[in-house]
C-alpha cells in the first residue's frame, strides 16, 4: 500500500512566496537607501560640526597668544587634509590664515584638535573682528565646500552624490520665497 498523502509545497504555493518576497523587497530596498544616505549625511554634519569647534578651539588659542588675523571682515580657512603619519602628521590650514604677531600658519596646531585619524578637508568660515567661525563645512574626499547650505540642499546634493556636511546648516528659505 502507498501513503496518498504526499508531504511538500506545490509549485504554485512557491511562486506565491516568491512573489510575495519580491514586492517586499521593491518596496523596502528605496527605504533603507534612504535611511543610508541619511546616515551619511548626519555623520558629514557631525565631521563638519568638529571641524567648527577645533577652529573656534584654535581661534581661542591664537588670541590668547596675543596673535590676530590679518585685515577683513571674512576669512576662509581650509582645514586639511591630513598629511604624513605618526609623530610627523600635520593637518595643513591654508586659504585666509595668515596672520600676525608672529603667529604663522605652522602654529595652527590642528592635528592636536582634529586627531591623527582626521580625514577629508574641512571649511571654517571665520570673522576676522570677532574670532567666530559662522560656519564649517566638511567633504571626504575633493575639494573643500565653501558654501553655507541648508538641509533640502544637502540632501538634494547627496542623491546626485555629492556628500558634505555643513554645520551649522543655514535656515530653509521661507514657502513661497523666490
Amino acid at each position: 500500500m502507498r501513503n496518498s498523502k504526499v508531504k511538500g509545497f506545490t509549485l504554485i504555493e512557491l511562486i506565491v512566496v516568491i512573489a510575495i518576497i519580491g514586492v517586499l523587497a521593491a518596496i523596502l530596498v528605496p527605504s533603507m537607501l534612504g535611511y543610508v544616505r541619511n546616515a551619511r549625511i548626519s555623520a558629514a554634519n557631525a565631521n563638519a560640526k568638529l571641524v567648527h569647534t577645533s577652529m573656534s578651539t584654535a581661534l581661542t588659542q591664537l588670541s590668547i597668544a596675543g596673535g590676530t588675523l590679518s585685515e577683513g571682515d571674512e576669512k576662509g580657512i581650509i582645514i586639511g587634509p591630513l598629511e604624513g603619519e605618526g609623530e610627523d602628521a600635520v593637518i595643513p590650514v591654508t586659504g585666509d590664515a595668515s596672520t600676525s604677531n608672529n603667529w604663522d600658519n605652522d602654529d595652527w596646531d590642528m592635528i592636536s584638535y582634529l586627531g591623527e585619524n582626521f580625514t577629508g578637508t574641512g571649511y571654517a568660515s571665520v570673522s576676522a573682528a570677532s574670532y567666530a567661525v559662522k560656519y564649517a563645512t566638511w567633504v571626504q574626499t575633493g575639494d573643500a565646500k565653501t558654501e553655507q547650505v541648508d538641509e533640502t540642499t544637502q540632501k538634494e546634493n547627496a542623491k546626485d552624490g555629492d556628500l558634505y556636511g555643513c554645520y551649522p546648516l543655514a535656515a530653509e528659505p521661507a514657502k513661497g520665497a523666490d
